[in-house]
């Protein structure tokens, strides 16, 4: 869930994986790149469920920003 509220607090703006983990993790855990991808597709299969379709964009090699349908 927290994921999400970050990525919609600022719908355009780009986050990467590292920000997700420092601004969602305490810094003494270690989280690895396959959680974030774990949490990613399980949120987007729910928002999926719902009727957001493509709501979650995967900018590769820079990050991940809420769509623009999202805020629609």
């Amino acid at each position: 869930m927290e994921i999400l509220v970050r990525l919609m607090r600022r719908p355009d703006h780009v986050l990467s994986r590292v920000q997700l983990v420092d601004a969602i993790y305490s810094t003494n855990v270690h989280v690895s790149d396959r959680t974030v991808d774990s949490h990613l597709r399980n949120l987007r299969a729910k928002l999926r469920d719902a009727g957001v379709a493509d709501a979650i964009e995967t900018l590769h090699g820079v990050g991940i920003r809420m769509g623009p349908c999202a805020g629609a």
